[in-house]
C-alpha cells in the first residue's frame, strides 16, 4: 500500500478526544439583536460575532483556541510529523512557466524557506538578467499576512498595477509601481477586484466591491497623478458581479457583467479611454 494511504489511515484511527481537556468548553454569550428584513423581524443572538476587532470577540476566540489546544495538545508531535512529511514532497525552490508579453518573459518563483512567491521578468530571453518586480516576502516582512490579488503591467511595460491584502479577509487595495524607478506611486484605492490599463499607459480602469456584501459592482476610471476616480458604471442588480479586463490583442477593454445563469458584455477601444463602454452582448 502506498505510504500516503498508510499515513492517512493512521491519522483517521487516532481518537480525537484522547486527552482530557483541562478546562470547560467556552460558551458564546447570547446577546439579542433585532433587525427588520423584508418586513419581518429577525433575532440573531450571535450578531455580535461579526465585529472582528471587538475585544469581546477576540477574547471569545482566544478561549476557543485555548480549549482546542487543551483537547488536542497530545496530537502536536504527530501533526508536526505530518507537516514535515508533506513539506518533504514539495519543491520549495521552483519556477513558474514564463509568459511572453512583448519583449519580456514574466514569471514567478519561490525560494526555500520563504513563504511567498517573487514576481520577476527577463527581457529578450530567459537567459537575460532577472528583474524582480514584486517580492511579497519583502512586502510582508513586518506583517502577519500578505496576499497578492491582481497583477497587471501597462502596455509599455513601465508601470505595474497590483492589489495587495494585509488582512487575510480578501480586501485588496490598489498599488501602482513605476518599474523604471522602483517607486510606488500615490495612486491608490480600497477594495479593488479587477484592473486593466488603457493604451495610453496612464489610464487605469478598475472595479471595486461593496463593503458589506463583497459584490463587485462599480467600475471606475483613474488617470495616474490625479486625485479622482471617475465612476463609469454601477451595477444595481444584486444578482450580478462585474469584472474589467483586456482582449489578448490589447486593443479592447472588456467589462463583463455576470450572474449565475446569464451575462452581459461591454467593450471600449483601449486607444480611446475617455469614451464610454458600449454594449456588445446584452443580458437576457
Amino acid at each position: 500500500m502506498p505510504r500516503q494511504y498508510l499515513l492517512l489511515g493512521f491519522l483517521l484511527t487516532i481518537p480525537m478526544h484522547s486527552q482530557t481537556p483541562t478546562q470547560a468548553p467556552p460558551t458564546a454569550p447570547r446577546i439579542e439583536h433585532r433587525e427588520t428584513r423584508h418586513g419581518a423581524t429577525v433575532i440573531d443572538p450571535y450578531f455580535w460575532l461579526r465585529e472582528k476587532s471587538s475585544p469581546q470577540v477576540v477574547t471569545y476566540l482566544e478561549a476557543e483556541n485555548a480549549y482546542t489546544e487543551s483537547l488536542t495538545g497530545n496530537l502536536k508531535p504527530f501533526s508536526d510529523a505530518i507537516y514535515q512529511e508533506m513539506l518533504g514532497h514539495i519543491k520549495q525552490t521552483d519556477l513558474s512557466v514564463p509568459t511572453r508579453r512583448g519583449e519580456f518573459f514574466y514569471y514567478s518563483r519561490t525560494e526555500e524557506g520563504k513563504q511567498y512567491p517573487i514576481q520577476c521578468r527577463r527581457k529578450g530571453s530567459m537567459e537575460a538578467p532577472e528583474e524582480i518586480l514584486l517580492d511579497l516576502n519583502a512586502l510582508g516582512k513586518d506583517r502577519k499576512f500578505v496576499g497578492l490579488g491582481g497583477f497587471v503591467v501597462s502596455d509599455d511595460h513601465n508601470l505595474l498595477a497590483y492589489t495587495i491584502d494585509y488582512t487575510g479577509f480578501r480586501q485588496f487595495g490598489l498599488q501602482v509601481k513605476d518599474l523604471r524607478t522602483g517607486q510606488t506611486l500615490a495612486d491608490t484605492t480600497a477594495r479593488v477586484t479587477s484592473m486593466a490599463w488603457a493604451a495610453d499607459n496612464k489610464t487605469l480602469f478598475l472595479t471595486t466591491e461593496d463593503d458589506v456584501t463583497k459584490r463587485s459592482d462599480k467600475l471606475f476610471r483613474h488617470v495616474l497623478g490625479s486625485s479622482t476616480f471617475d465612476l463609469l458604471y454601477d451595477e444595481k442588480d444584486e444578482l450580478y458581479d462585474i469584472e474589467v479586463g483586456k482582449t489578448r490583442d490589447r486593443k479592447y477593454l472588456v467589462l463583463e457583467i455576470d450572474s449565475k445563469d446569464t451575462s452581459e458584455c461591454r467593450y471600449l477601444s483601449a486607444a480611446r479611454p475617455r469614451e464610454n463602454f458600449a454594449v456588445f452582448l446584452p443580458r437576457e
